[in-house]
C-alpha cells in the first residue's frame, strides 16, 4: 500500500484575489464544497464558504523521503471581510498557508488580517501574486519584481521573513470564467509547476508535529454534514488530535450525541483509521445532518470537549496590529475551536514574588493557593519589558464547546474601519468551567488580587496617636472589612516656612480604628506619638472643619498631612474579602 502523507494547505488572501482560482487549477479531486457549488457563491462571485479540493504529487518531500506520495488538501477560505469567522475556522486546520495577492493592487486590508491568522496558527508560507496577465506585457516582469520587493519588505517584520514568493495568472480571461480541463491547459504549465515545487520546498514534514498529538484524545473538526441515502449522515472535516477507526464511538457534545463510526473515506477511498492532519469523511448512521453544520466531534466518554460557560487561556498574546487597547471587562468576539460568542474579558499576571520556588510549572493555573496572581487593567503588548505569564478569563454569552488546550482568538468584530486589524490577542485554553455556577465553586480558587489605594487627610488630633482622617471612606462604607487595617500617616512640612521640597516627609504607621461620625471619617490610631508641634496645629481652637479652614489656622506655616490606605481586594471572592 502507498506511503502518503497529507498536507493541508490554506488558501487565504483579500476578496477577489483569486484564491477559488488558484485552487481551482492546482486540484485534480473535488471534495464537499469546492469551487464555490454553493449558487450564491456563483451568483455573487465570491466564496462564501470554506472549499476542499486536493492533487496529489508522486514522491516525497525534498528532505524526507518515508513516503510515496504527498496529498495536498487545499482549503479556500473567504476573502471578504464579513466572512472572518469562516477563515478563522479554516485556518485552525491548516500546515501552511498559500497567501494570494492581487498583482496589481498588492496587499489590502484582509490581506494583512490574513497574514495575521497565518502567524497564529501556522509557520510557514508561500506568497502567490496573482492576475499577472492584467499587467502591461511591456512592463510585466519588472512590475512583478517590484511587487515582489514590496511584499518582501512588508514581511521582514513577521514570522514569514524570507517566504517565497511566485507569479502566476490563475484564472486568464477573467474570474467568472468557467474552467474546464481545456482551460487548465490552456494555463501555464509552468506556473503551476513552479507553484507546486515551491510548496514541496517550502513545507517542512509535520510528521514530528502530528506524532506529539496523536495520543491526546480524539478531535475532529467537521466543516460540513450532509446525509448519503443507504448508508448515513457523513461528516466531513480534519483529524485535529489524535486517532479512531472504524466501530469506534463519537461525541457531538452540543447535541449529547453519541455515534458508532461506520465507515471513513479519504478522498473517496475507503480507510480504517485516521490520525492527526488527515482530511477525512466519516459515516455514522441515524444522524440529522441538520444538527451539525460545522463544529467539533470527539472521542465519546473522553472529556476531550466539554460544553462551557466560562474558561481561563494561559500565555495570552497581543496581536501588535490591533492598535487599540485590550481592557479587563470589555466584550470581545472569541473563535474557540469552530465557534464564536462574545466574551467578557479579564486579565491577570503571575505576581512576580510568588513565580519562583514553587512546585507549578510554568503555564500551569494553580488552584490551590499556592501562587497568587495580580489584576490587569490592561492587557500589555508583545513588547512588555517584564515578560509576565498573562492570563484571560472569557465569560461567555452563550456556552461553547472548548477542546483540550484549545487555540482561542480574540477580535473586534463590531470595528465600523475597514483599514484597522481587527483581530486583538490569542492564547491557549487551561482551564474549562462547565458548571453554571462557576464563579462560586472554581473562580474563587484561584488568588487574583487587585491593588488599592487611597488617599485622605488628617482633619483633627484628639490626642498625639489619634487623628480624625476624611476622604478616605465613602458614607455607605461596609466598616467590618475595614476595621484594623494598616494605613501610614504622612507628614510633609510646607515647603514657604520651611523650604523643604518633600524629602523631609516623615511617615507614621497606624490602623483603622473604627468610623466616626456618618460621612465616611475614620479614627486612626498610631504606633507612635506625633511631633507636638504638628498636635498643637490641628489643637488650636477656633479651627473648622472644611478644607479652607483647616490650610489656613496657622497661615502659610500649617503642615500636610495625608493619610494613605493600601491593599489587596481578592478579585472573585464572593465576599470581596480584602487583604494587606
Amino acid at each position: 500500500m502507498s506511503r502518503v502523507l497529507n498536507l493541508n494547505v490554506g488558501i487565504l488572501g483579500h476578496v477577489d484575489s483569486g484564491k477559488t482560482s488558484v485552487a481551482k487549477l492546482l486540484s485534480t479531486i473535488a471534495s464537499t464544497s469546492a469551487f464555490d457549488k454553493n449558487p450564491q457563491s456563483k451568483k455573487r462571485g465570491i466564496t462564501l464558504d470554506l472549499g476542499f479540493s486536493s492533487f496529489v504529487v508522486n514522491g516525497s518531500l525534498p528532505h524526507n523521503e518515508n513516503y510515496d506520495k504527498i496529498q495536498f488538501t487545499l482549503v479556500d477560505c473567504p476573502g471578504h471581510s464579513s466572512l472572518i469567522r469562516t477563515v478563522l475556522c479554516g485556518s485552525q486546520i491548516i500546515d501552511v498557508m498559500l497567501l494570494v495577492v492581487d498583482v496589481t493592487k498588492g496587499f489590502q486590508t484582509q490581506t494583512a488580517e490574513c497574514l495575521v491568522i497565518g502567524a497564529i496558527t501556522c509557520e510557514q508560507m508561500v506568497v502567490v501574486l496573482n492576475k499577472c496577465d492584467l499587467l502591461p506585457e511591456n512592463t510585466r516582469e519588472q512590475q512583478i519584481e517590484k511587487m515582489k520587493r514590496r511584499v518582501s519588505k512588508t514581511l521582514e517584520a513577521t514570522i514569514f521573513s524570507g517566504a517565497p514568493i511566485t507569479a502566476i495568472s490563475a484564472a486568464p480571461g477573467g474570474i467568472q470564467m468557467e474552467f474546464d480541463q481545456m482551460n487548465k491547459q490552456e494555463a501555464s504549465r509552468s506556473d503551476i509547476e513552479a507553484l507546486i515545487q515551491l510548496l514541496l520546498n517550502a513545507v517542512t514534514d509535520p510528521t514530528e508535529k502530528r506524532k506529539k498529538v496523536a495520543g491526546k484524545n480524539f478531535l475532529f473538526a467537521v466543516d460540513h454534514c450532509f446525509s448519503v441515502t443507504g448508508q448515513g449522515t457523513v461528516m466531513t472535516g480534519t483529524v485535529i488530535a489524535g486517532t479512531t477507526r472504524v466501530g469506534e464511538m463519537i461525541e457531538l457534545p452540543r447535541q449529547k450525541i453519541q455515534k458508532k463510526i461506520k465507515s471513513i473515506q479519504m478522498f473517496r477511498q475507503p480507510v480504517n483509521s485516521v490520525g492527526p492532519g488527515d482530511r477525512v469523511g466519516i459515516c455514522v448512521p441515524q444522524l440529522d445532518p441538520n444538527l451539525l453544520e460545522r463544529g467539533i466531534v470527539g472521542a465519546a466518554n473522553t472529556g476531550s470537549l466539554i460544553l462551557c460557560h466560562a474558561c481561563i487561556l494561559g500565555e495570552v498574546k497581543k496581536i501588535p496590529y490591533f492598535k487599540a487597547a485590550i481592557s479587563s471587562k470589555a466584550r470581545f468576539h472569541v473563535f474557540v475551536g469552530q465557534e464564536t460568542a462574545l466574551a467578557t474579558i479579564t486579565f491577570f499576571v503571575t505576581c512576580p514574588s510568588t513565580d519562583s520556588g514553587n512546585s507549578v510549572p510554568r503555564g500551569a493555573l494553580d488552584l490551590e493557593g499556592r501562587l497568587s496572581y495580580q489584576y490587569l487593567e490592561e492587557l500589555p503588548g508583545e513588547t512588555d519589558p517584564a515578560e509576565r505569564q498573562v492570563w484571560v478569563l472569557l465569560e461567555f454569552e452563550r456556552t461553547l464547546v472548548c477542546p483540550e488546550d484549545g487555540l482561542v482568538i480574540g477580535a473586534r468584530l463590531d470595528s465600523t474601519a475597514s483599514n484597522v486589524c481587527r483581530l486583538a490577542f490569542h492564547g491557549r485554553i487551561v482551564l474549562r468551567m462547565p458548571e453554571e455556577n462557576y464563579r462560586l465553586t472554581t473562580l474563587p480558587k484561584i488568588l487574583v488580587f487587585r491593588p488599592k489605594r487611597r488617599q485622605g487627610q488628617v482633619e483633627r488630633i484628639q490626642d498625639p496617636r489619634t487623628c480624625i482622617v476624611r476622604g478616605l471612606f465613602k458614607r455607605e462604607t461596609n466598616w467590618d472589612i475595614f476595621v484594623g487595617l494598616r494605613a501610614q500617616l504622612l507628614i510633609e512640612p510646607n515647603y514657604a516656612a520651611t523650604g523643604d521640597s518633600g524629602t523631609g516627609t516623615r511617615t507614621y504607621n497606624g490602623r483603622i480604628d473604627s468610623s466616626f461620625g456618618q460621612s465616611g471619617k475614620c479614627r486612626l490610631v498610631l504606633n507612635d506619638d506625633l511631633p507636638e508641634e504638628v498636635v498643637q496645629q490641628f489643637l488650636r481652637k477656633g479651627a473648622k472643619k472644611t478644607t479652607e479652614a483647616i490650610n489656613v489656622v496657622l497661615g502659610q506655616d500649617r503642615v500636610k498631612i495625608d493619610v494613605v490606605l493600601e491593599f489587596k481586594r481578592h478579585v472573585f471572592d464572593v465576599k470581596r474579602r480584602i487583604l494587606q
